[in-house]
């Protein structure tokens, strides 16, 4: 006999959460909205209390439920944004591969989570849907485990399920899941992609990070043949090279004929077309990330973007000055996993200057200070003024190469710079 489920609007979250608790919750597409907008309206009855806030579009959250909510991240998009630039989130600097121990371990101590969750109705337990990730992980350690069961979520096919033993309470909601539309490419980003795309062999596998760049680089790829998918996160750019065929998984030694992701960011055509799609995993991080299975993909191709790149190589993906801006996500797992595929690449695309404004990007040294992927990781770096191959070159060869790639109205500066720089080498 099927329990009919409480509706999500029902809840009362002070039977639930404490002072002082930590609340976690599914990220992106997955964020369970209902009991998420129900969980902030309800923040004064509550009293003070902390949320662990992972990538958040729904508009949801915002700077004023910082009056009794602290919020700590891992990084700064979506949501995180306003927040940060608030000073009403508290940032944990980490690899988004160590946070699923972090989470185990009890070293980051979630005490309610709250999972968006799909349910098909076999007597199965609850597939993650459209996102995986990494929250739970925190299952072991978590006093209460409420779960909206969203029917408007996709039934994903993964080696995580949530075992209904394992939940508090379950809640009902058809709000549909949150859309994140990519931005169209600029002119730039289009360029950019071009070259970038003149890397990626035939039987490649892909890794997509996010940003204008990576998701400009698919529509590049169509003339390709037997690629594979591998990625912490996918949009919707990667929709029409799965339906075409070119990319089907066929060179992968494991996982062949399937595409793997930990997170679904896109439209609802995406997760449609995931939906009880045997070909699409939805995987935790703890295996989208995992360094031997990375390592085991042949030609391993990682484009991911920065928001600086300096003459040495380092990557800056989080701060900008003072401010955060970006998150440290798994751009070093990748970097790292494509430098040891066999054939593998790491690729950085951004353009050579912010905008429409002077400022460049490719920088004598980070501004900041803030390295989110060291140079001894960098690989090859694309702006629209050409490419850096940086793997095994010495100090002296990546300062020419990526002074050659930066705006040519910064060059001279660059230069004056660079001799300063390497004076001691």
């Amino acid at each position: 006999m099927t329990v009919p489920l409480t509706p999500a609007t029902e809840i009362d979250f002070s039977e639930w959460v404490r002072p002082g608790d930590l609340v976690a919750w599914t990220q992106g597409a997955g964020e369970p909205v209902a009991l998420v907008e129900r969980l902030l309206e309800q923040r004064h009855t509550i009293g003070p209390f902390r949320a662990l806030l992972g990538t958040s579009y729904s508009g949801l959250v915002t700077a004023e439920h910082a009056d009794v909510i602290s919020f700590l991240g891992f990084g700064v998009v979506g949501a995180g944004k306003s927040l940060a630039a608030a000073g009403s989130m508290d940032i944990v600097p980490v690899n988004l591969s160590e946070v699923p121990r972090l989470l185990r371990s009890g070293r980051i101590a979630v005490d309610v989570l709250i999972l968006q969750v799909s349910d098909r109705g076999d007597g199965a337990g609850y597939s993650l849907g459209a996102v995986n990730g990494y929250v739970h992980e925190a299952l072991a350690h978590a006093r209460t485990v409420l779960v909206e069961v969203n029917t408007t979520a996709p039934w994903t096919y993964s080696r995580t399920v949530i075992d209904k033993s394992a939940v508090t309470m379950a809640f009902e909601s058809t709000t549909p899941l949150v859309e994140v539309r990519e931005r169209p490419p600029t002119d730039i980003d289009t360029v950019i992609a071009r070259q970038i795309a003149d890397l990626v062999p035939d039987g490649a596998t892909l890794q997509l990070g996010i940003g204008g760049v990576p998701a400009a680089v698919s529509a590049f790829l169509t003339d390709r043949r037997h690629l594979g998918l591998h990625s912490g996160v996918i949009g919707d750019s990667v929709l029409a090279l799965l339906r075409q065929g070119v990319i089907d998984n066929s060179c992968k030694p494991v996982d062949r004929g399937v595409s793997v992701t930990g997170l679904l960011t896109g439209s609802h055509d995406l997760y449609d077309f995931a939906h009880q799609n045997r070909a699409v995993r939805v995987e935790p991080v703890t295996y989208t990330h995992d360094p031997v299975v990375l390592q085991s993909l042949p030609s391993l191709v990682a484009v991911n973007s920065a928001l600086e790149v300096d003459l040495m190589g380092q990557i800056g993906s989080e701060v900008v000055g003072t401010s955060f801006v970006g998150i440290i996500g798994g751009q070093a797992d990748f970097a790292r996993g494509a430098l040891a595929s066999e054939g593998g690449r790491s690729i950085i695309g951004l353009p050579s200057r912010v905008g429409t404004t002077s400022r460049p990007r490719i920088v004598p040294l980070l501004r900041s200070g803030i390295v989110s992927t060291p140079r001894s990781d960098a690989d090859v770096i694309v702006t629209e003024f050409g490419t850096a191959y940086l793997r095994g070159a010495s100090v002296r060869e990546r300062v020419a190469q990526m002074i050659a790639i930066a705006h040519p109205d910064d060059r001279e500066a660059l230069d004056r710079e660079a001799q300063q720089l390497i004076a001691g080498y």
